[in-house]
């Protein structure tokens, strides 16, 4: 059963998707106020292709978004933890809303060790993303990071980047090897003058790229608003400028503008943004061409093939099919094109060749467990090995059957065929990987764009929260437990829970 809040009451009531004149709409069935209704999507098409990449899942129970008394089945994959609720910025379209919290929420150091200390058992790790507020206006940000890291984790920060103009503050980020989400909505003061408050940050922001571009080692993910109206049409120019700085930003994350804000406090009732919205919108960058998201979650699926190459799974497997979904640009070193052009299919059936080699993997797996000849491997220690070739044997003959080689090759006609050969030659001598493709193929480099949805509460429903693999936590000093709580549900319970928090730590709990 799926459930969601009702648009009049709040109550949290039935729900069902249901599709209309090419959109999507949850709608709600309330018994005190009726049917209401929230577009979820505005091209149905492309909403359901990506529920039809989905794998077998159990039904959802039918959540009641009881997130602090339950216990999570799942463990994360990705942990999102606030360090502070102070910002530099304050941006009115904050979904975060930090300045109408009313108290100010800046734990001490002994709260991360706790919540570190707590994920140092997992197995694997989680990758930790340090959240505010903004986390650069800790003045120990740095001991932080460095706990994350002695205990095992992985630690991204998400940053609106004001801090990062300042040289020094961004060679010492870079330095501690964290992974960068800087917000960046292009290149219009406009944007920035009505949605985030102050269209100076523009400039101030270019000139901390500038920095980071400068650095070695810099990794660094763009996280961009889209609003209709604003910045929608500026993505051609978006990709060109994070094409010239490919050396440093590996990708983007777009997010809906969902309206988290009272119009008492900020006048302004955007159109509602959706995920198929901005992947249409990136759509129109190539126009020639199909562009089809997947689910970003869909690489979970693999499962066999991870396990024979021993690959750990990604940050979002496992998500549900219409959260997250994600899309592949590629370097030809000059711009960025889509992958379709590799492709002699869909980029949706290419996905779907490589599930079907995955459940071909699978079988040969049971196979191996119950044959005298898997036996025999175990005893001999090469099954391992010998599941590794079989999957990359696989993977080769479903690239065979799908890629277009011919697009690959540097080249025209003969000098095709001797690229490869040379590509061949190179990776028998042990040349790497990325030498090879530099030298002797049109592609040099990728751009991963994940579109996230920014959900406000008319959108959340308990379907897509049952199979979050990702989550918000937090340390309760007065149980001495760690919690978590699934990503965008983490709205309906944050401010409560830091405020508790808050005055236990004995901070001010009224600013």
């Amino acid at each position: 059963m799926n459930r969601a809040f009702c648009n009049a009451c709040g109550k949290l009531v039935e729900a069902a998707q249901q599709r209309r004149d090419g959109e999507v709409f949850l709608v709600k069935d309330c018994p005190d106020c009726g049917t209401t209704e929230t577009l979820i999507s505005s091209d149905a098409e492309r909403y359901f292709l990506k529920r039809s990449l989905d794998g077998d899942h159990p039904e959802p129970s039918g959540c009641f978004l009881r997130c602090l008394e339950c216990q999570r089945k799942n463990q994360p994959s990705f942990i999102f933890l606030d360090i502070t609720n102070r910002c530099n910025s304050n941006c009115p379209i904050c979904i975060n809303n930090t300045p109408s919290m009313g108290f100010l929420f800046e734990p001490p150091i002994e709260y991360f060790e706790k919540v570190f200390e707590h994920f140092s058992h997992y197995d694997p790790k989680p990758v930790v993303q340090l959240f505010g507020g903004e986390p650069t206006v800790r003045s120990d940000l740095f001991e932080i990071i460095d706990l994350a890291r002695s205990a095992g984790l992985r630690p991204r920060v998400v940053t609106n980047g004001l801090k990062l103009a300042d040289e020094e503050f961004c060679r010492k980020l870079v330095e501690s090897r964290s992974t960068i989400l800087f917000a960046y909505d292009g290149a219009n003061p406009e944007t920035y003058r009505v949605l985030r408050g102050n269209e100076k940050h523009l400039a101030i922001k270019q000139k901390a790229l500038e920095n980071l571009g400068r650095l070695d080692g810099a990794k660094v993910a763009l996280m961009s608003c889209v609003a209709i109206g604003f910045n929608e049409s500026e993505m051609p120019e978006l990709l060109k400028f994070c094409h010239e700085r490919r050396h440093f930003i590996r990708g983007v994350y777009f997010m809906p503008l969902a309206q988290t804000w009272r119009l008492d406090d900020f006048d302004l009732k955007p159109e509602r943004v959706t995920n198929e919205d901005v992947e249409i919108f990136l759509s129109r960058c190539f126009p020639d061409e199909r562009i089809d998201f997947v689910p970003a979650g869909v690489l979970g699926e693999l499962k066999a093939l991870m396990q024979c190459l021993n690959v750990e799974p990604p940050p979002f497997a496992g998500a549900h099919p219409n959260c997250e979904s994600m899309y592949i640009l590629v370097s030809n070193g000059q711009e960025y094109m889509p992958l379709s052009r590799y492709l002699r299919c869909s980029t949706p059936d290419f996905v779907k060749a490589l599930l079907a080699a995955d459940a071909r993997i699978a079988r040969k797996i049971t196979q191996l467990e119950s044959s005298a000849w898997g036996r025999l491997l175990a005893k001999l220690g090469l099954r391992r090995g010998y599941l590794a070739l079989t999957a990359l044997l696989v993977i080769a003959a479903a690239l065979r059957r799908n890629l277009r080689a011919g697009k690959l090759l540097r080249g025209r006609s003969v000098g095709k065929l001797w690229h490869l050969a040379a590509a061949l030659g190179g990776l028998l001598r042990g040349v790497g990987t990325r030498e090879v493709m530099r030298r002797h193929t049109t592609w040099q480099g990728v751009f991963q764009i994940i579109v996230l949805p920014f959900e406000d509460t008319p959108t959340l429903e308990t379907e897509r929260l049952e199979r979050c693999p990702n989550a918000f936590v937090f340390y309760d000093p007065t149980t001495d437990r760690v919690n978590c709580v699934p990503t965008c549900a983490w709205g309906q319970h944050k401010v409560p829970v830091m405020r508790r928090i808050a005055g236990f730590y004995g901070q001010s709990v009224e600013v």
